[in-house]
This record gives structure tokens, sequence and C-alpha cells, in this order.
């Protein structure tokens, strides 16, 4: 459900509302639970591995290097969406400042699915601001109940997205993102980088890219594709999804590999 907001000031990057000036859009645990949304909680055991990743990012942004991190992966289905939105929740409930978790798998977003977001012809998405329909991301955006985490969506939309990103609109989204205050956090989903040219695109703009593996599934070769292809923006780490062999496995199942593990 969404609640109305006042007419609040805008944000210094303009283009984006602060998470104040944000329409609230609530949602109960159980329902953030049926999508596997586990980062806001401070107790669940599945919270864990989001928790140390939003550590290792949080030492790693010491001097603020760090403010726009890319989540993708070498091929659809290994869980990006599902890392992007936990990594965004846990930050979250530590961040001074904003954190933002923008929608850019234009093709294929699933943002708006995972936090329950309203979906319908009077829907707006990120993809209506890159096509010139929408001025700017207020009527877009959506803060998570009372939480600093601000999500902007995209909806399933047959749209030429590699124009669109390197269009005008999109320049001035990438250049709204790095215009955000200090010590604001930008979580990008990215699409996969071997389904289009948009990951490269996007990967451009990012200052760091998490790269989700899924074990068995992605091989060696696709990602020593997908870390030339993404060059020269840095590797941050990467994130081995659906972990079972359970090497250095935890009381609760979790397997680490570069610290990180999970279940989905």
């Amino acid at each position: 459900m969404d609640v109305p907001f006042g007419d609040a000031p805008a944000s210094p990057a303009s283009l984006f509302p602060s998470a104040e000036g944000t329409r609230v859009h609530e949602i109960g645990e159980a329902a953030l639970s049926a999508q596997n949304i586990f980062g806001f909680r401070r107790a669940d055991p599945r919270a864990r591995a989001f928790k140390l990743l939003r550590s290792q990012m949080v030492k790693r942004n010491e001097g603020n290097r760090l403010s726009i991190i890319g989540i993708t992966s070498a091929a659809p289905g290994v869980g990006k969406s599902f890392v992007a939105s936990n990594l965004a929740a846990a930050l979250s409930r530590i961040a001074l400042s904003d954190v933002y978790l923008i929608d850019l798998d234009l093709h294929r977003p699933a943002l708006a699915d995972r936090f329950g977001l309203a979906k319908g012809p009077e829907a707006a998405g990120v993809h209506d601001y890159l096509a010139g329909d929408v001025p700017d991301l207020s009527g877009v955006a959506r803060r998570i109940n009372d939480n600093k985490l601000v999500v902007v969506p995209g909806f399933r939309n047959d749209v030429a997205t590699g124009e669109m990103l390197t269009g005008s609109h999109g320049d001035r989204l990438f250049a709204a993102m790095r215009d955000l205050p200090g010590g604001t956090t930008v979580i990008v989903d990215m699409p996969p980088i071997f389904a289009d040219d948009d990951a490269v695109i996007i990967g451009r703009q990012v200052d760091g890219v998490l790269l989700v593996i899924e074990d068995g599934r992605t091989t060696a070769k696709q990602a020593r594709d997908t870390i030339r292809v993404l060059q020269p923006t840095p590797l941050i780490g990467t994130v081995l999804n659906r972990y079972r062999n359970q090497l250095l496995a935890d009381d609760y199942g979790y397997g680490y590999s570069y610290g990180y593990g999970s279940y989905y």
C-alpha cells in the first residue's frame, strides 16, 4: 500500500526524491519473506550472509570510492536481483544516508515483484523516465516502510533499451546518481552480461560490480568472459549463490565464497 506524502523539497540531485520525500510503500514481513527478502531483519539467520556482504561493502567504501554498485551475472536466473534486493535492504539498516535500489534490467525487471509494487497501465517505472514520458523519478520511486531504502522499479516493456540508456535521459539519470548527496549508496540491478549490450553500457557508469554466480551452473569461462567484458570497471567481488558443497558452512547451512553464500 502506498502512503501519500506532502510537498517535500527537491533532492540536491533533482531527479531523485530523497527518502523523506518519497511516497512510502508499506509491505509486511510475510510478503517480504515470500519474495525471499530478509536483509531488513536483525535476528533472522537467513540475513547473515547479507550482513557479511554489507560489512565488506562498507569496508571497501571507506572514502566514498564506491557509491554506485552494479550487480550482474553472466546469464539470467542465478539470483542477481535476490542479492541486489537483500544487500540494499541490509545496507539501509545501517546507512547514515539514503540507499537507492534501481532496476535497470529493463527487459526482465524483477524488483517491482520483489517489493510488491503495484503494476498496471498507470504504474510508472524507470523506463517511463528514460523514454521521456515522466519528468523525473518522484512518481516512480517508492520508500520501503520506514527504512532508508528507496526502490526505483521497472516494468516489462518492449523498448529499445540500449538507445534509451545512451540517450539524453539516460545521461541525466547516470549524472543524477553521481550528484546524490555524499554518503548515498546506489545499488543498480543490471541485466545479465550476455543478454544484450545494456549491461556493458551500464557497467561504464558504475564504480564497481558484484558478480553473482551459481554453484554448478555458471562456468569458469562465463565468469572470466564477464570480467573481461566489464573492464575497465572494477570487479568488487563475486557472490556464490545456491552453494551446495557446504565448505565452511555454518549451522544454518550457509556456505561461503568470498565470504558470502545463500540458498536462493
